[in-house]
C-alpha cells in the first residue's frame, strides 16, 4: 500500500489535489493521503507512515519535501516514491520523469534503484546536488581524504546526481570547482599530476574531483543550498551515505 505525503502549497487549486487523487486511484495505486502542516512536518509524517506498516512512502512536492522524506527513508527496506511538483531538472532527470503523470505511472511499475545519496554532518540528505551560496569569489579550503585544496572559488557544486556531470561511481560525490584562473593553474593542475584520474581540469578554472567525502572551511559561514533551501553551512562535512535509499525510478532514469 502507498502512503502519500503532499505539499499542499505546490498546488494552485484544491481541485488539482482531488484530480491527482482520482488519477492515482485510476492507476490502482491509491492509499492514504496526508498533508504537511504546521502540526506535522514531512519527516514526522514519514515516521507515521512507516509505523503504520506502509511499504511505499511517496513524496508529492519539490526538492525540499523529497529530501526531507529521504532523511527518514535512508537505510529502510521500504521503498520511496516521488511525484514531483515544481521540482528541479536534476531531480526530474534522476526520476526519469517528464511530469507528475509520468512519475505516477512509474510508481505503478515499482522499478527500484538502490542508491547512495549525499549527506551532511548536520544530518540532512540530498538526492541530487548542493551548491555553495556565494555572491562573490571567496577563499575556500576543501579537505579530502589524501589532500587539501585552498583556492579562491567562484562556484562550487557537490553532486550526488546532476544531468550535466558524468557519474562514474555511485559511491563517490562529484565536486565541481570553478576557481580563479591563477589558483586553478597553480593548484589543480599540480593536484591532477599527483592524484591522477580522480581530478580533472580544463585549463580555464574548472576542476572536477571525485571523492567519498570532503570537509569545507571558510573564513565566515557560507550556506550550502539544495535548490532554494539552505540545508547546512560551512564549516561542514559532506559525504556519501553508507546506507542505501530504495528509490522508485523509471527506465529512462539516468
Amino acid at each position: 500500500m502507498y502512503y502519500y505525503i503532499f505539499d499542499i502549497k505546490k498546488f494552485k487549486k484544491k481541485s488539482q489535489v482531488e484530480a491527482m487523487k482520482d488519477y492515482l486511484v485510476g492507476l490502482g495505486i491509491s492509499g492514504e493521503f496526508t498533508f504537511i502542516s504546521a502540526v506535522q512536518n514531512a519527516e514526522e509524517l514519514t515516521e507515521l507512515g512507516l509505523k503504520r506498516g506502509y511499504s511505499t512512502i511517496v513524496a508529492v512536492g519539490s526538492d525540499d519535501l523529497i529530501n526531507s522524506v529521504a532523511n527518514k527513508m535512508i537505510g529502510r527496506p521500504e521503498a520511496m516514491g516521488v511525484i514531483p511538483l515544481q521540482a528541479s531538472s536534476p531531480m526530474m532527470s534522476l526520476l526519469g520523469a517528464n511530469d507528475w503523470k509520468d512519475a505516477a505511472e512509474t510508481l505503478r511499475f515499482r522499478r527500484i534503484r538502490e542508491m547512495n545519496i549525499g549527506k551532511t554532518a548536520s544530518g540532512e540528505h540530498f538526492l541530487t546536488h548542493l551548491k555553495l551560496g556565494l555572491k562573490n569569489p571567496m577563499e575556500l579550503t576543501l579537505e579530502f581524504k589524501d589532500f587539501i585544496v585552498q583556492a579562491w572559488v567562484k562556484n562550487l557544486i557537490i553532486a550526488n546526481h546532476h544531468p550535466e556531470i558524468e557519474k562514474l561511481s555511485p559511491e563517490f560525490l562529484d565536486v565541481v570547482i570553478e576557481s580563479t584562473k591563477e589558483y586553478h593553474q597553480s593548484i589543480f593542475k599540480l593536484l591532477k599530476s599527483i592524484v591522477g584520474p580522480e581530478v580533472r581540469t580544463d585549463g580555464k578554472g574548472m576542476s572536477l574531483i571525485r571523492a567519498r567525502s570532503l570537509r569545507l572551511f571558510s573564513k565566515k559561514p557560507i550556506p550550502l543550498m539544495s535548490e532554494n533551501k539552505i540545508i547546512a553551512k560551512t564549516p561542514q562535512l559532506v559525504e556519501t551515505s553508507d546506507e542505501i535509499l530504495r528509490l522508485i525510478v523509471s527506465k529512462s532514469s539516468k
